[in-house]
């Protein structure tokens, strides 16, 4: 477990950049937009100086790609089995595929905040500097020779590692230290629910609203459980969670902000279909506090995802074809 302990602190940035990277993404490839021309790549086989990958002009050499993936194996290797990796999805795609491009895709987020960073004048102070070299030789003090060499694994890179992922993580705090977090107290209620919810479009909304009216019958008339009920009926991905005023479903929330503990909705209609809501906790003081920091993080997040979006704008993307072929 300790082992899994160190490989998490290096994985910060998975945890920074919120919503950049996820399994089964966007195929990675090559990009022609940016003022920054890539770099070229290498093809075919690959030795541990062959550039893996280009950020603008920033080359990413195959052993540092390769301790990223270490990484990334080791993650879930620890909980699972190395048999995950030949598992294949629905659409044909094994799961070390997707792998892959995750890591590639994180290499590249990585690459592309640090180079914001250096046009914006942010570093790293002495003391973060002496942090990222004390984590990289204690990381590889604990991994045997084998080990490091099969993997590229060296303190000089692992240093380099480490610096970078404090770096997005110093990048992170002055994007999201901009963001508005001034939410006036009024706007801060909400509420703890449960809700069922039916998908539907202009075409299907007649049928949606007649399922929603006999799964509202059932609720009163059964006495079964509303979480047994939404946990096969809804199509929210998922049962409970925090609705508050700056909810832009309006008809869910006024209705919601009414409502007793344990109190079932009617069937009520929004834009994007039909909603049951069983009032888990009204609103108070713990879950308008709750609902706050939810706010405060999504606008962070948010504003985070749009600076990466106009940074990466700026970098073109070159990828050896010889990893996505791996």
């Amino acid at each position: 477990m300790a082992m899994m302990s160190k490989v998490q602190a290096v994985f910060l940035c998975f945890c920074i950049v919120l919503g950049l990277t996820g399994c089964g993404g966007t195929a990675v490839e090559e990009t022609g937009a940016g003022s920054e021309r890539a770099a070229s790549v290498d093809n075919g086989t690959m030795s541990e100086d062959s550039t893996a990958l280009a950020v603008g002009k920033t080359k990413v050499p195959y052993r540092e790609y390769k301790v990223y993936y270490y990484f990334m194996k080791n993650q879930y290797e620890d909980a699972l089995t190395s048999d995950i990796w030949s598992y294949s999805g629905a659409d044909g795609r094994s799961i070390g595929q997707d792998a892959i491009e995750d890591v590639l895709r994180l290499i590249i987020q990585v690459k592309v905040i640090c180079k914001a960073a250096s046009a914006q004048g942010i570093a790293l102070d002495a003391d973060e500097k002496e942090q990222a070299n004390y984590n990289a030789t204690t990381f590889c003090s604990g991994l045997s020779e084998a080990v490091k060499q099969e993997n590229g694994i060296s303190p000089v890179l692992m240093t380099q590692i480490f610096e970078e992922n404090k770096l997005a993580e110093k990048m992170y705090s002055v994007v999201t230290g901009k963001a508005d977090v001034n939410i006036p107290a009024q706007q801060c209620q909400a509420a703890r629910v449960q809700l069922i919810y039916k998908k539907a479009d202009a075409a299907g909304k007649e049928a949606a609203r007649q399922e929603m009216d006999k799964l509202y019958q059932q609720l009163r008339s059964s006495g079964a459980s509303f979480y047994a009920v939404a946990k096969n009926n809804t199509d929210a991905p998922e049962i409970e969670c925090l609705i508050g005023r700056l909810d832009k479903r309006t008809n869910l929330v006024n209705t919601i902000m009414g409502m007793k503990k344990y109190d079932i909705s009617n069937v009520i209609e929004e834009e994007d279909g039909y909603y049951l809501a069983c009032c888990i906790q009204p609103p108070d003081k713990t879950v308008n506090a709750e609902y706050k920091n939810q706010v405060v993080a999504e606008r962070q997040t948010g504003s985070f995802q749009e600076a990466y979006r106009k940074w990466s704008e700026e970098y073109e993307v070159r990828v050896s074809k010889s990893l996505l072929m791996e």
